[in-house]
C-alpha cells in the first residue's frame, strides 16, 4: 500500500512539475513579455502597504525594464541602470550576480527546487526553494489553466513580503525601451559602480 502511494505522489509531483515546465517554455518560446503588475509590499513596520504599479518589459536574451513612479530600472546586456526618485541617484551597475525580474520562470529549473504545490479551482500555486546564492530564496508562483502567471509572492532582504500581481499581459517584444539614463535630471547624483 505504502508503495502505491509512493508512485502516486511522484505521479502529482511529476504532472505539477510538467506544468510549470510547460509554462517556462511558453515565456521562453515568446519574442517578448510585457507585463502591468500590481505590486504590493507588506512590512510589519508600517500599518499600511505599499502599493504601486509597474510596467515590466522583456527581449530576449538580455534585455528589460522594469518602470515604477519611484524607480527605474533597465538591463542591456552586461549594464543595470537604476534611477531612484526618492534618492535622486542614478546607479550604473554591473549585471554579473544580477537575476533578471522573469528568470524565476524562464530558467527555474537552473535557479529553484520545486517544494510542493497546491491547487484553487483553475490555478496552481507552486512553492520553490532557491538553490545556493538564489534570491529571493523561497518563491510562491500562482498560474492559471491557460499557463500564465498570475502572482509571485516572495519575502524580500528587509524580511517585507512582496506581492506582483500580473494585471496584464502581452508575449510580444516591446516596441521601445525608455532610455532615462541618457537624461540624468541636474539634481540626481551619478554612480559608477562599473569602475
Amino acid at each position: 500500500m505504502i508503495s502505491y502511494l509512493l508512485i502516486i505522489a511522484a505521479l502529482i509531483n511529476s504532472s505539477s512539475d510538467d506544468l510549470l515546465t510547460d509554462t517556462s517554455e511558453k515565456y521562453l518560446s515568446a519574442e517578448g513579455i510585457q507585463w502591468q503588475i500590481q505590486s504590493v509590499v507588506y512590512s510589519e513596520i508600517f500599518d499600511e502597504a505599499d502599493t504601486a504599479i509597474l510596467e515590466y518589459f522583456y527581449s530576449p536574451p538580455d534585455t528589460f525594464s522594469l518602470i515604477g513612479d519611484d524607480e527605474k530600472i533597465i538591463g542591456l546586456g552586461d549594464t543595470l541602470w537604476v534611477m531612484s526618485a526618492r534618492h535622486k541617484q542614478l546607479h550604473k551597475k554591473n549585471m554579473t550576480g544580477i537575476a533578471m525580474p522573469a528568470d524565476f520562470i524562464l530558467s527555474w529549473k537552473e535557479n529553484y527546487d520545486l517544494d510542493g504545490f497546491s491547487k484553487d479551482g483553475s490555478q496552481t500555486t507552486f512553492f520553490l526553494l532557491g538553490k545556493e546564492g538564489v534570491k529571493p530564496s523561497n518563491l510562491r508562483l500562482t498560474i492559471d489553466k491557460k499557463k500564465r502567471i498570475k502572482t509571485i509572492e516572495y519575502t524580500d532582504s528587509k524580511g517585507d513580503l512582496v506581492t506582483l500581481s500580473i494585471t496584464g499581459e502581452k508575449l510580444k517584444r516591446p516596441r521601445k525601451y525608455h532610455l532615462f539614463f541618457l537624461n540624468i535630471p541636474d539634481d540626481y547624483d551619478f554612480i559608477d559602480l562599473t569602475e
